[in-house]
């Protein structure tokens, strides 16, 4: 009876076996179709050779090579290195390399990880060229079948000279001969064994390894390379001696390389592609880079080695179009959003307060410790200074009065306004907002394309770094030129005129060396163990400045120190601007009685035989007047009022 059972056990099992073997190898049998399954697409491979080409404002300068390099161009031990780091059994395996896998799972196991990888140079091919970064079993066993599938129909050299071709080395670099000329000014024909050796290190990972950041992991991997070399034959031991002996010399980084990322992101937003797609598809972008300033950014950062990002960007106003933005960062920098501090006040709390018609620059405001429910913020080092005008405090970043107009305005109005600036938000964010807390932050482009807004009188462009985008030499997009009105003309000039203040005595006060218009806020973010975020947001009637910097938090920058440094030397210097903020038709300056504004909070206007010591100038719309001016009409003549007609002046505002 017990060997009946043993038996039929041993059948079930068998069959159960048997039935796995056959069902995995349907699976992963190219010619088995799965529905929903990808399909080897040749074109895709085809389309490899068809390199993106970006071109910068002239036409004509390139900010990439767009090389295409074949495979006999590339040396041997130049291969030889990528095969001992990626795939030494490239040339013996049908596109899997079972035992590596076998290898990797008894590594994770003894290691209780997953950090091996046991992907072959075909795998690795098939997953640029077709599938998603996503981790599943499914994408793994669409990559297992289309490598099968690949190896049916290519030679190895083909799929090794597509591999080296669609390479990411970091940096916006693609592709082996780019990579070259990017980091030794050499074809790849002519780099040596150690040159070799990192080109190979970068690609395992180019955050990790970025040459231009993290030099010593770098070296550390050459290093490891070079030794597989060695001991797998392909290197003699007087080679290898020379190569791990030698300095490494990498090139300093092209100006490009930072704004080739943004281009990048944008095109694939405006396509709904992927960048494997955008860079093997014959396509063409010009964008809005302009080379002269690009350059003199670059050299503005050089000195700034301690800090995980520094970059600027530089909008032109009239057009919208981003006319430079480099960045020195280890990673891509257009996808970096973080917290803008003090920098979305104008946005979130004072713009949306004017608009709906609450407040004035000269409204007073009552700074003082306040709790809003449960939430109780404080000022910079607790300090509070009473009664203060709306341009007081904005310009000095105070906190509680920005809280007080955001909780006034109400949070719903204010989302909808920012929004229209173009800052998304999040439904669980709250009053934090005015003081930058956002659950996932925003990029620097979408806050100095918001402050863009206010210097156009509160229109809205579309701030664009790509001009043109063509395929096959056919025309598949061109920026739109349109406009949006998002705030009035009335908004927008007290905000300009409040921020100009801020740079004439407030927390950008650095910027007060100009005799032309300047406008400008700071933000600072930190912990409480440093600060790790700081801006500076400037603009003239042409351009638009943002510079951002961010490092651990145990430093001690701030948005009016390094950030409006650099921000001045541009104005200063490269986009220097002669023009005066346009001042709207109903718009005037009008006196007011300064005794009665400091000690009872009442906008009055001055006497005619009030002294001039105790008068101060504040601008008003002609139909909202501190008290009727006897000739109120000869203001009102032939003014177009917009949405402001139901003006009402709050003489004070506090809790």
């Amino acid at each position: 009876m017990k060997k009946k059972v043993i038996k039929t056990i041993c059948i079930i099992l068998a069959t159960i076996s048997i039935t796995m073997v056959i069902g995995i190898a349907l699976i992963i049998e190219p010619n088995v179709r799965i529905y929903g399954f990808t399909e080897l697409d040749e074109n895709r491979l085809n389309n490899i050779k068809n390199t993106l080409v970006i071109y910068g404002d002239d036409g004509k300068t390139e900010l990439n090579s767009g090389d295409y390099t074949p495979l006999k161009k590339i040396n041997k031990h130049t291969i030889a290195a990528f095969l001992c780091a990626e795939d030494k059994r490239f040339y013996e395996h049908e596109g899997i390399d079972y035992s590596r896998i076998v290898s990797a799972i008894i590594k994770d196991l003894k290691d209780r990880s997953f950090s091996q990888g046991a992907s072959t140079i075909t795998q690795q091919l098939i997953k640029n060229s077709h599938l998603s970064n996503t981790k599943s079993i499914s994408r793994k066993i669409q990559e297992i079948r289309l490598s099968r599938d690949i190896e049916r129909k290519y030679s190895k050299d083909e799929i090794l000279e597509m591999y080296f071709n669609i390479l990411y080395f970091g940096n916006g670099i693609y592709g082996i001969g780019s990579a070259s000329k990017n980091f030794f000014g050499k074809d790849i024909s002519d780099i040596n064994i150690q040159e070799s050796a990192v080109l190979a290190s970068i690609i395992n990972n180019p955050s990790l390894y970025n040459p231009y950041t993290n030099s010593k992991r770098l070296f550390s991997r050459v290093a490891l390379i070079l030794k597989l070399m060695k001991d797998n034959g392909n290197i003699s031991d007087n080679e290898y001696a020379s190569a791990i002996s030698s300095p490494i010399t990498i090139n300093e980084q092209t100006l490009y390389d930072k704004y080739k990322c943004f281009v990048i992101k944008e095109a694939c937003d405006i396509l709904g592609c992927n960048e494997e797609l955008l860079l093997h598809n014959n396509i063409k972008i010009y964008c809005n880079c302009n080379y002269a300033l690009q350059k003199n950014i670059a050299n503005y950062l050089k000195p700034y080695k301690d800090v995980k990002c520094i970059q600027v960007i530089i909008i032109e106003n009239s057009s919208g179009k981003i006319i430079a933005h480099e960045a020195k960062y280890s990673g891509d920098p257009s996808t970096l959003a973080r917290s803008p501090g003090s920098t979305i006040k104008p946005i979130i709390c004072y713009a949306p307060a004017l608009e709906k018609q609450i407040i004035l620059p000269i409204t007073p405001i009552l700074d003082e410790k306040t709790s809003f429910k449960d939430y109780t913020p404080s000022n910079y080092k607790n300090k509070y200074y009473g009664w203060v005008s709306c341009k007081y405090a904005l310009k000095e970043s105070l906190n509680i009065p920005a809280i007080k107009l955001l909780d006034y305005v109400g949070i719903d109005y204010a989302k909808e306004f920012s929004e229209k600036m173009g800052i998304k938000t999040n439904n669980d964010e709250g009053l934090s907002l005015a003081l930058g807390g956002m659950t996932y932050g925003t990029e620097l482009k979408n806050i100095a394309a918001a402050y863009s807004i206010f210097a156009r009188g509160g229109i809205k462009k579309n701030c664009s770094y790509i001009k043109a985008i063509y395929m096959n030499d056919r025309l598949i997009y061109s920026a739109p030129n349109g406009y949006e009105k998002v705030m009035s003309p009335e908004t927008a000039y007290f905000i300009n005129e409040m921020l100009n203040e801020c740079a004439k005595s407030g927390t950008a006060k650095r910027l007060n060396a100009h005799n032309f218009d300047i406008a400008a806020k700071t933000g600072t973010v930190g912990t409480k163990n440093g600060n790790t975020d700081a801006y500076c947001i400037a603009y003239t009637p042409d351009y638009t400045v943002g510079v951002h910097i961010m490092q651990d938090a145990n430093g001690n920058i701030s948005g009016g120190g390094v950030p409006t440094l650099i921000a001045k030397n541009l104005i200063m210097s490269d986009i220097i601007s002669n023009k005066t903020f346009e001042i709207p038709k109903s718009i005037v300056k009008v006196d007011i009685d300064s005794i009665k504004y400091h000690k009872n909070q009442k906008i009055v206007q001055a006497s005619n035989d009030l002294p001039k010591k105790d008068r101060i100038s504040a601008s008003f719309p002609v139909y909202a007047l501190p008290e009727q001016l006897d000739n109120r009409s000869d203001y009102e003549k032939g003014l177009d009022f917009f949405d402001m007609n139901n003006f009402t002046i709050i003489d004070s505002f506090g809790y």
